[in-house]
């Protein structure tokens, strides 16, 4: 009996299959592994032709247990692998299983055993012990049920692969909505959005898509034009030279707006999300390959994750607004006191805000120092009116009562365990220190002082140099330069003294866009 005998009945010989195009998906790749020349060459005439979901089989052949585990290691992976049991050694197939399975940790690939002496290898105990997902004696093999086996194998197969690209897709969507749920700041937050998407989409090889960066888009909508917010990939180039959306993206996004939800297709996908306090958002992805339902379902759910973190960032903002203003107007109220100082502590905090961001402090210590900053002089609420509306120059006993302001401060606002208000007490108490130690109420020298406090303490002195008093005109920028340098290593930290020079343009720009109001 010879080995096509063997794989075709009489009634069963190959069935023509039609040529049709595949829709440029990869091929299924088989390995078949056995000793005997004709058992390939029978296989591969009843399977080379097979399609299934729209793409070919792609057969790769091994004569050995040793030339598959080569195979295996530089060509991988395969779908299914045909394995005979008895080639150079009477359990060649299944040490392959084995090493398959074990060593190279492929639990994906369907393993299907085939022997000629189901008595080498009994099925039952063959089964049990190996994990393979099909035993076949080469006897049953006819044309038709070799093609049952393939499909429902590279069905299995593919199966495996859609769950493992959903968990895939799943961990990148919570990977991707954690950092734009850690953005802190409206700014920055279409970027971030922007910048998850080609992870969201990174899924393996023959999922979604696997090419990064995409080309995506987040814009609002204004009235009757769309304010572009962030862009990544080729469409990068938009933010920075004023053109208008292309027609295609303005298209989409009129689209969008009239039926007030998301599109996609295998091509583009444009999110839709409207928040009442923010407006409607839109976002444009165009990736380098085609989406999926996986990809597309990804999206909307992503997209939903951005429209309540855009909400809770939006709402946040209006909240750390209006928190800033507050702290402007009780700073402003108490330091009305002081005649020509109308809008100090606003410059003040944008300065020591500047300031702490050219220093390399991190963003949110940045942003505390701007609001805790406004704070530095609270403690004049206790100094008596007839000290802070002197007009003349503080005799020593003035400058004593004056200096209790620190301490008065700090006691104020140290009684609370927020975060910005235990920064303000140490800045309120501290601000007055001078590096070389020479200040007060402590006498703290060098890093003893709490680095804020450094910081305010030489904007406080910068911007009031700025300020016209009622015995003395207003310092020059070259005058402020020259008391900085002066008081470098005395009165003030050296290194911040250099970072302060270097923004002087900067601090002019702010001290124009807040004027006293005098």
């Amino acid at each position: 009996m010879s080995d096509s005998d063997l794989l075709f009945g009489d009634d069963d010989g190959p069935e023509a299959v039609p040529d049709s195009p595949c829709a440029q998906r990869p091929s299924w790749r088989i390995l078949i592994v056995d000793d005997e020349e004709q058992v390939h060459k029978v296989t591969s005439l009843v399977l080379g032709n097979c399609q299934f979901d729209q793409a070919s089989i792609e057969i790769v052949h091994a004569y050995s247990m040793a030339q598959a585990k080569t195979i295996l290691n530089e060509e991988a992976p395969f779908a299914l692998a045909l394995v005979d049991v008895v080639m150079e050694t009477d359990d060649a197939g299944l040490q392959l299983v084995q090493y398959i399975r074990d060593d190279l940790k492929d639990k994906n690939i369907r393993l299907v055993l085939r022997t000629g002496q189901p008595g080498q290898a009994p099925e039952e105990t063959v089964i049990e012990k190996y994990d393979i997902n099909d035993y076949k004696n080469k006897t049953e093999l006819t044309s038709t049920k070799l093609r049952t086996l393939l499909f429902s194998a590279l069905r299995s197969y593919r199966d495996i692969r859609t769950i493992a690209a959903n968990r895939q897709g799943l961990y990148n969507l919570i990977e991707a909505t954690s950092k734009i749920v850690d953005t802190h700041k409206l700014p920055v937050f279409a970027s971030a959005v922007l910048e998850e998407i080609g992870t969201l989409l990174n899924l393996e090889a023959d999922a979604i898509c696997t090419h990064t960066p995409v080309d995506a888009l987040a814009a609002k909508s204004q009235q009757q034009h769309y304010a572009i917010l962030a862009a990544t990939g080729s469409i990068k180039r938009l933010l920075n030279a004023n053109e208008q959306l292309p027609e295609e993206i303005t298209r989409y996004f009129d689209q969008a707006k009239v039926e007030h939800s998301s599109i996609h297709n295998p091509d583009v996908y444009i999110g839709y999300y409207n928040i009442k306090s923010a407006g409607e958002n839109l976002l444009y992805v165009r990736p380098n390959a085609q989406l999926n339902k996986i990809g597309c379902h990804l999206l909307d759910i992503y997209t939903k994750c951005v429209a309540i973190t855009h909400n809770n960032l939006h709402q946040k903002e209006a909240i750390r607004q209006s928190r800033q203003e507050l702290v402007y107007v009780l700073s402003e109220t108490i330091e009305r006191r002081i005649p020509d100082e109308s809008n100090h502590v606003r410059r003040v905090s944008k300065m020591a805000h500047l300031l702490a961001q050219a220093t390399g402090l991190n963003d949110n210590t940045c942003e505390r120092i701007k609001l805790a900053a406004p704070l530095h002089d609270i403690g004049t609420i206790g100094i008596p009116d007839y000290i802070l509306t002197k007009q003349t120059k503080y005799t020593e006993s003035d400058k004593a009562l004056m200096a209790q302001h620190t301490e008065i401060g700090a006691n104020i606002l140290g009684k609370s365990e927020r975060p910005v208000l235990k920064m303000a007490s140490k800045i309120a108490e501290q601000h007055h220190e001078c590096w070389d130690g020479s200040g007060h109420p402590k006498g703290l020298k060098g890093e003893e002082i709490d680095l804020t406090a450094r910081i305010v303490s030489i904007v406080d002195v910068i911007d009031a140099l700025g300020c016209h008093k009622a015995y003395r005109p207003a310092f020059t920028n070259a005058e402020i330069e020259s008391f900085l340098k002066n008081g470098s290593g005395k009165q003030f930290d050296p290194k911040l003294v250099e970072i302060a020079l270097k923004l002087m343009p900067e601090f002019k720009k702010i001290r124009l866009q807040f004027p006293d109001n005098n």
